[in-house]
């Protein structure tokens, strides 16, 4: 028996093309420590854990990404980001990256397509867009747990997530909203 027509030409939704941001590997301005120059000369840094990302050199004004060659013999391409210096009061100022394609001031940097680029050049998405509104609260739980299990949170802090959350909602089998059945019930 075939298909009707109708069913043959129905809307059937696709899976999105646009990467999610969270999993493309990123630079950003406090990785660089570029608040702690004031020398103003050049450093050159190991490369973070980016693909393709030889070297880092940065000084005030601007930093140079140097990729690997795809040859041997070859010089690999320089990517250059100026700096912009943005106040945040008392005498104290926070940096931003200028993205090369749209020259907007971002603190992030993706590396996509073989180049780095801001999240609106690379259409990227957030996994709280990309998935459903049911299973929101276990992302959140898994974030305050991964929150909670860093080393340089403050004890304050844990505790009272720790107290708004509870012990039972962090283990890997909470239910904090997710319908999902309780091993320990």
């Amino acid at each position: 028996m075939s298909q009707p027509w109708q069913l043959a030409k129905a809307f059937k939704p696709r899976k999105s093309t646009r990467p999610i941001l969270e999993q493309l590997p990123a630079v950003s301005t406090t990785e660089l420590k570029i608040s702690s120059l004031y020398t103003g000369k050049k450093h050159i840094l190991k490369p973070l854990k980016i693909p393709g990302i030889e070297g880092i050199k940065r000084s005030l004004s601007a930093v140079e990404f140097h990729f690997r060659p795809l040859h041997r013999g070859q010089q690999g391409r320089v990517e250059a980001f100026r700096l912009k210096p943005i106040k945040t009061g008392f005498g104290s100022f926070r940096y931003c990256f200028h993205c090369n394609t749209c020259a907007t001031p971002v603190e992030r940097l993706y590396y996509f397509n073989h180049s780095l680029v801001c999240r609106w050049c690379c259409n990227g998405r957030y996994v709280s867009r990309a998935i459903t509104p049911a299973s929101r609260p276990a992302l959140q739980r898994m974030r305050v747990e991964t929150f909670i299990n860093n080393k340089r949170v403050w004890q304050h802090t844990r505790e009272r997530l720790l107290k708004r959350f509870g012990e039972k909602a962090l283990r890997p089998q909470g239910r904090m909203g997710t319908k999902a059945r309780s091993l320990w019930d």
